[in-house]
């Protein structure tokens, strides 16, 4: 009898524990029921409001259709061709500007080549003179041994020098040493000309 008792107690405490998830069960039921009609509503709302804009848009594209129907209606052949006479006119008027332009660039850029080309041939001739220029100083410095009688050989020397140190870089003067002697107001060293 004592575990029929027990059985009977446990039989009971199931049964609640049962009927406390049936609840809880109806209760979320209930909850996603009411979810369910807010998001029908909802849409049908929506619905509503995309079929307000849908009509609101063809309304506005009839309107728009029937003035470009009048404005068709309205536009002449004769509007037309001179709308299209002025715009060729003045199509042509700018290519014409353009053509101008481009004929006066053109000249200038062949002008500026031939100055360039020009300027290139005669470098190099400026730079074989004064190569040359270069050998016969040294020549005149090697002969005088830096120190010439005539004032205008001292002058040549002066400037062959001011010349060398001119276009000596830091490190040292494309491979020529200055000469230095009386011509320049220097004194002479050892190593001479190389």
């Amino acid at each position: 009898m004592v575990v029929a008792s027990a059985q009977l107690v446990q039989a009971e405490t199931a049964l609640g524990q049962a009927r406390g998830r049936i609840r809880d069960r109806e209760r979320e039921v209930s909850w996603l029921r009411a979810e369910l009609a807010e998001a029908r509503r909802s849409a049908t709302r929506a619905l509503v409001v995309q079929a307000n804009e849908a009509a609101g848009v063809r309304e506005r594209l009839a309107a728009a259709t029937g003035e470009l129907f009048v404005l068709r209606r309205n536009w002449s052949a004769t509007a037309e061709a001179r709308v299209a006479t002025a715009e060729v006119t003045g199509l042509r008027q700018q290519l014409a500007t353009l053509q101008e332009r481009y004929g006066q660039l053109s000249a200038r850029y062949q002008e500026l080549a031939d100055t360039a080309e020009l300027a290139a041939t005669e470098r190099q001739q400026l730079q074989g003179v004064v190569r040359q220029w270069d050998t016969l100083c040294k020549r005149l410095h090697k002969a005088t041994g830096g120190q010439p009688a005539a004032a205008v050989d001292k002058d040549i020397l002066a400037t062959w020098t001011r010349f060398r140190q001119a276009v000596a870089t830091g490190t040292g003067n494309r491979g020529r040493a200055p000469v230095t002697g009386p011509a320049s107001g220097q004194v002479a060293t050892t190593g001479g000309v190389r």
